[in-house]
């Protein structure tokens, strides 16, 4: 079986010093890993180097079987390969919907404003309800309907 990931002597240096020498790691479907270590160990480097943020000096990259090295981070992505951050209260005033709209608009080459073209909005939403309605949020809610409507029907009540 081709593992998920391998990466065969893989090396960083900044100058003199060396952030990752001869890393070598095989991860197969289904594993989980967990890289640790002080600060400065290297960590950081090695995950960028896997993500492509990081050119390395020397080694490989497979994912999945093929050579990804040479990649950018979007090819990356686009492959299969994605990242977490450990901070995640960057969005944290934002939705759930709107996080993944985020996530949606960057993947597909977009800038970070939403309001720009309406056909391309609608695309990020319509996926972005999509995901969301496979999870156990469950479906994203129903959109909010014309400020017209709301201000009829309260006055209802």
């Amino acid at each position: 079986m081709t593992p998920v990931l391998k990466l065969s002597g893989l090396r960083k240096r900044f100058g003199g010093l060396v952030a990752s020498d001869d890393v070598t790691l095989t991860v197969e479907a289904g594993e989980i890993h967990a890289l640790i270590g002080p600060n400065g160990a290297g960590k950081s480097t090695l995950i960028n180097q896997i993500c492509g943020e990081l050119r390395p000096n020397g080694g490989t990259i497979h994912l999945a079987g093929r050579d990804i090295t040479h990649l950018s981070p979007a090819e990356r992505v686009e492959r299969g390969l994605s990242r977490t951050f450990q901070i995640t209260s960057l969005l944290d005033d934002m939705t759930v919907r709107q996080n993944l709209g985020m996530a949606i608009q960057a993947r597909l080459g977009g800038h970070l404003r939403f309001f720009d073209r309406a056909a391309q909005r609608r695309k990020i939403w319509d996926e972005a309800d999509a995901t969301l309605a496979g999870t156990a949020l469950g479906p994203a809610p129903t959109r909010t309907p014309p400020i017209w409507r709301m201000a009829r029907k309260s006055s209802w009540n």
